[in-house]
């Protein structure tokens, strides 16, 4: 069975018809990348002592309902952990459907995605899922009396292709990239962080705190 190639912008795919076959013809696709680039890598200066720093940080996550864990409370360092919906941390780009004039976009980073696709002589449904775990580092560093807060975020993204009813999925596929990287799979689906998962500690510092590569 033949996996789904969804080729760039530049370069539409073409579905090729069957003479005679009762089933219309599906729509075409198109794919166009993210437009900007990765999240970099980012850390700040706090001029506030470093345990009141990563009690603030530490606070802010636990109430937007982050999944914490630490790792050395002296040393001023945890992880952040996520597993689901790829949005809003990760950019994939867009997925195009058009059939004549008509034409549709979806996020190709949605968890959920479904595409009608020739198969022999019929035009089935297959369904894409999309899964995120992330993993953030955080440390909280002191400067004499100040802070300096570092992030250091992993992404691993399963795709999985499969067919409405089938037991097993016919195609699945994970890439993996860090804060200010990019990675595509196999059928030229490019991701790549959006900074929304580093900004959450960003969001916890005092407003007047130096940020710096």
């Amino acid at each position: 069975m033949t996996p789904i190639h969804i080729r760039p912008a530049a370069v539409t795919l073409l579905l090729a018809g069957f003479a005679g076959c009762a089933a219309p013809d599906p729509p075409e696709l198109d794919y166009l990348p993210p437009s900007g680039q990765p999240a970099a890598e980012r850390s700040a200066f706090v001029r506030q002592q470093p345990w009141l720093v990563w009690g603030n940080i530490l606070d802010h996550l636990q109430q937007q309902g982050a999944q914490v864990s630490i790792v050395n409370e002296a040393g001023g360092e945890f992880v952040v952990f996520y597993n689901g919906d790829p949005q809003p941390y990760v950019d994939c780009g867009w997925i195009v459907t058009y059939r004549g004039a008509e034409l549709d976009r979806v996020p190709a980073a949605a968890s959920d995605a479904s595409f009608l696709r020739r198969r022999d002589v019929e035009v089935v449904t297959l369904e894409r899922e999309l899964r995120l775990d992330a993993r953030m580092r955080v440390d909280v560093e002191p400067s004499g009396d100040d802070a300096i807060v570092r992030t250091d975020s992993t992404y691993m993204l399963t795709k999985t292709i499969s067919s409405p009813g089938a037991r097993q999925p016919f195609h699945a596929e994970t890439i993996d990239f860090h804060t200010g990287e990019s990675e595509a799979f196999s059928s030229g689906t490019a991701c790549q962080p959006t900074g929304e998962l580093e900004r959450l500690v960003s969001d916890s510092l005092p407003k007047v705190s130096l940020a710096g590569n």
